[in-house]
């Protein structure tokens, strides 16, 4: 699949250490391959229209990503804090 990033995704890679962009590259390649490998921890999340399907996936314990899948590509949204990556959206 192809992996599309919003510019709010790739601002908020910049907030990162570059021990967590190591990371973050091999769940982009994991995702790319399989959007629900076991690696990544997919959660689908409640509170959206059925017709957008929003995905989390875990870069650290700490951080996760939000994605959308639609036909053959994968839009990654945001990483941030798993305290407050849900309340932005």
């Amino acid at each position: 699949m192809v992996v599309l990033k919003t510019k709010y995704y790739t601002k908020s890679v910049q907030t990162l250490s570059k021990k967590d962009c190591v990371l973050l590259l091999a769940q982009e390649r994991l995702l790319a391959e399989d959007p629900f490998h076991s690696k990544l921890h997919v959660k689908k999340l409640k509170g959206f229209p059925s017709t957008d399907k929003v995905y989390s996936f875990r870069i650290t314990r700490v951080f996760r990503g939000l994605f959308r899948i639609s036909i053959e590509k994968i839009i990654l949204f945001v990483i941030g804090h798993r305290k407050d990556i849900y309340q932005s959206f």
